[in-house]
């Protein structure tokens, strides 16, 4: 459990991930295309630690110039598919603890400014049945699908948003 936590809160596995994710379907060749910042060996490193923690998965292989080339897809990973409640809970403290890690760095510099950086926080809490939650995550897959393309552009800011999706509690707060 662990060394899963530890693969999927890697920034650089993350953006992997994320670039998978939104694709669909990628060859290493169409990653390294798109992380030109990402060394190679780091990459494929990354690949096969993300097999072995089953975030992707090869979905194909073709022969192509007499070699065989993998392509991978995003294995979904839902919180209690095998792990305990207690392994969940660990899972879920461990990247909440990155996440506020990463507000502690940001604050801790001499370089805050939350309206240049435009951080936010939002919190909604919604009754939806399962089939239009589907449907909303989505939607917010081809937003982020639209936005994710945009990274190549002069002047870009790496930003980090985070989606969560927890028990809402009651559901009528009044009573």
């Amino acid at each position: 459990m662990e060394k899963k936590l530890k693969v999927l809160t890697d920034p650089v596995s993350n953006k992997i991930l994320q670039l998978i994710r939104v694709k669909g379907r990628m060859t290493v060749a169409e990653i390294m295309d798109s992380c030109k910042d990402i060394p190679r060996a780091t990459i494929y490193r990354r690949m096969d630690k993300m097999l072995q923690v089953g975030a992707i998965q090869i979905v194909e292989t073709n022969k192509v110039r007499g070699q065989i080339e993998k392509v991978y897809a995003i294995k979904e990973m839902y919180l209690g598919e095998r792990p305990t409640s207690e392994e969940n809970l660990s899972m879920i403290t461990m990247s909440i603890m990155n996440i506020l890690g990463q507000y502690q760095g940001y604050f801790g510099s001499d370089d805050v400014d939350v309206k240049r950086d435009k951080l936010f926080l939002l919190n909604y809490c919604m009754s939806l049945t399962d089939q239009d939650f589907s449907a909303m995550q989505r939607d917010i897959a081809e937003v982020v699908e639209k936005y994710h393309g945009m990274q190549n552009k002069e002047e870009v800011k790496l930003r980090s948003l985070y989606f969560l999706s927890a028990p809402g509690g009651k559901e009528n707060i009044d009573e």
